[in-house]
């Protein structure tokens, strides 16, 4: 959503059949480079290489003592006062936060476990265009 399209290139996958599965999809993502585009901040290509970095042990948020923390520092959120965000919460959104930071803490980000499939219904009807991508024709 940074950048209004997937980082994951899946060229001529509407002329090829073969690739128009989720199953390439799976594929592309494990084994091909990702493209960030040079339309992004160096803090925003930055924080999207950190969360998409193949490597388990240096994806970010997956250092075993930083976890969490390692997210809230990268300079990307810089800007967010994390202490005031958190304490504009009343007292049970709270622990629903501390729940949410120490169950991504406790997640293994050294599975390599591969999701089945996806539920592609949950996504029915939902579309999204960076506006800052269209082209004077796509406007109405």
């Amino acid at each position: 959503m940074l950048a209004g399209r997937s980082p994951f290139d899946i060229a001529g996958a509407s002329e090829n059949p073969d690739q128009n599965t989720e199953d390439y999809l799976f594929q592309v993502i494990l084994d091909k480079t990702i493209r960030i585009p040079r339309s992004l901040s160096v803090k925003a290509a930055s924080v999207l290489k950190g969360f998409l970095n193949k490597s388990p042990e240096d994806r970010l948020g997956c250092h075993p003592v930083l976890g969490f923390r390692e997210i809230a520092t990268h300079p990307f959120f810089k800007s967010i006062d994390w202490e005031m965000y958190i304490s504009s919460f009343n007292i049970w959104d709270k622990f629903e936060i501390l729940n949410l930071i120490t169950s991504v803490n406790a997640y293994d980000c050294h599975s390599n476990r591969v999701i089945d499939k996806i539920d592609q219904s949950e996504f029915e009807g939902f579309e999204y265009v960076n506006p800052l991508l269209m082209s004077m024709e796509d406007c109405v």
